[in-house]
């Protein structure tokens, strides 16, 4: 019968104690160089138990923070890795929170980004991966640059569409199948007046 509770306890317990927190990132849908994004963690704690989270996240590079909208018992930002952390800690127990952070884009980004953390409780001190999206994409529709989809960019797209210039698909091919045509000048201009 020991054996049997050993057996239990070796290989349900640690199943159950891990799945007392979890974490998911929300991250805007696009970035445009120059403009600050907000991105969004939601944590989940159902267990009674857990009276210490630490959340990590790793922001990209040359990237800074602006501000940081949560009440966390404790944050700190590690310069080399690029870490940014947030402790909530309880004598009784914590209860479920959402952090929300802003970042400013530097003029220079381009591509998408990756974003990773962790989750770690002081039932699992080893952690977990926080869930949810993990790449942030470059924003479509600024050709020209000037950190805002407004005419300019329309009529760059239109000139691409009808072969005047040369089709830049990163930042004109609003719809993602390939290349620059009508479909994308109409959702720049639905995106210039506040449409999409």
């Amino acid at each position: 019968m020991k054996v049997n509770k050993l057996l239990f306890l070796t290989v349900f317990f640690p199943i159950w104690c891990l799945a007392e927190t979890s974490a998911v990132r929300h991250l805007p849908a696009t970035y445009i160089p120059g403009r600050t994004v907000t991105i969004s963690i939601d944590v989940v704690v159902e267990e009674t138990s857990v009276y210490g989270v630490i959340v990590k996240e790793q922001i990209p590079a040359d990237w800074t923070m602006v501000e940081t909208m949560v009440n966390p018992s404790y944050s700190a930002f590690d310069p080399v890795e690029r870490i940014y952390k947030w402790l909530k800690f309880s004598q009784s127990r914590v209860s479920s929170f959402t952090i929300s952070y802003a970042l400013n884009v530097p003029l220079t980004a381009s591509g998408n980004y990756q974003f990773s953390g962790q989750i770690l409780t002081n039932i699992n001190p080893y952690g977990s991966e926080i869930s949810g999206d993990n790449t942030l994409l470059v924003g479509r529709g600024d050709i020209d640059g000037n950190s805002a989809v407004d005419i300019s960019d329309v009529i760059l797209c239109l000139r691409m569409a009808i072969k005047l210039d040369e089709p830049d698909i990163e930042k004109a091919d609003i719809d993602n199948d390939g290349i620059v045509d009508i479909s994308d000048v109409i959702l720049i201009l639905r995106i210039s007046i506040g449409l999409l």
